[in-house]
């Protein structure tokens, strides 16, 4: 049997290329199929873009106590205590925030959110606008699907408050998207090809897909993994067994939190109550792993 030889430098080559183009692909199928036979604009795809957004999203801040241990200098006892009591303090104020002022913690999130996804898009801009790609992302959904995210923020809400939150992220989306235009042209000018495709590929995803899926493709299809490589390379002196413990211990206590909170609130429906518990979710998550990623002290503890 004779056998092709493959050059050593095919899979150098074809891992880029796949890792250039996936998002791209990933989101015009998606609205391909939505135009063509697929309802993705119903509760069900809803619902199930919100459990891959927990699913995937968990993982990538797993390992957010240990990076701090690294980044604050200590392997105390003590100090690591610490550092998980504010971790906890962090996400506790969350929860609380969502208990009695929903609202705020839906604009909380949504101000986090925007400046945390702004660092994703990496090199030489400025980094405003680095960040305008983090806001269209966030905003422009509610000026394309303006019915379906008010819907999902008066889930969030419980009030009619948040139609209004919907409608000023609606008329916040075009200057955000006018700078991301100038980000993606900004990057193919510098070389970097890969930042200016996924900023098109994610924009196009959030102006023709419903709202949680397009946050699904950006959220799981480069945010997650990206930050997930990022924690694995920052805590390279921790052992594979160690850190494959502590991601699946954390992992499924994350997991623990979404089903009490899911469970906590009552008589809801099943769709209702899982996209409900999938954002509270991720917030409660998000604040500490937000404050980690911004907060690199220098001093010891």
């Amino acid at each position: 049997m004779s056998v092709i030889p493959i050059p050593k430098s095919t899979g150098a080559t074809i891992l880029p290329l796949l890792r250039l183009w996936i998002l791209p692909f990933l989101a015009g199928g998606l609205i391909l199929a939505n135009a063509v036979f697929a309802d993705l604009n119903s509760v069900q795809a809803t619902m199930i873009a919100a459990m891959l957004i927990v699913v995937i999203g968990i993982p990538h801040g797993t390992l957010d106590i240990e990076i701090a241990t690294t980044r604050f200098g200590t392997s105390s006892t003590s100090g690591k205590i610490s550092i998980l009591a504010g971790y906890l303090l962090c996400a506790a104020g969350m929860a609380l925030c969502w208990m009695i002022a929903p609202a705020i913690a839906l604009t909380l999130f949504l101000v986090i959110s925007i400046i945390h996804f702004g660092l994703d898009w990496r090199g030489g801009a400025d980094p405003f606008l680095a960040m305008m790609v983090g806001w269209a992302l966030i905003s422009l959904p509610a000026l394309s699907h303006p019915q379906a995210v008010s819907d999902i923020f008066a889930l969030l809400t419980g009030s009619p408050t948040g139609s209004t939150i919907s409608a000023l992220l609606a008329c916040a989306s075009v200057p955000a998207a006018l700078g991301s235009l100038v980000f993606a042209f900004w990057a193919f000018k510098n070389n970097e090809l890969q930042n200016a495709i996924d900023v098109i590929a994610c924009m196009a995803a959030a102006i023709f897909l419903p709202p949680l899926v397009a946050f699904a493709i950006f959220f799981c299809g480069l945010h997650s993994p990206r930050h997930m490589a990022e924690a694995l390379r920052e805590s390279a002196g921790i052992s594979s067994a160690k850190k494959g413990f502590i991601i699946a211990a954390v992992f499924l206590l994350s997991l623990a939190i979404g089903v009490a909170l899911f469970m906590g609130q009552g008589g809801v429906q099943m769709e209702s109550g899982i996209i409900r518990t999938a954002f509270m979710l991720i917030s409660i998550l998000t604040v500490p792993h937000f404050v980690l990623e911004h907060y690199k002290p220098t001093a010891k503890i």
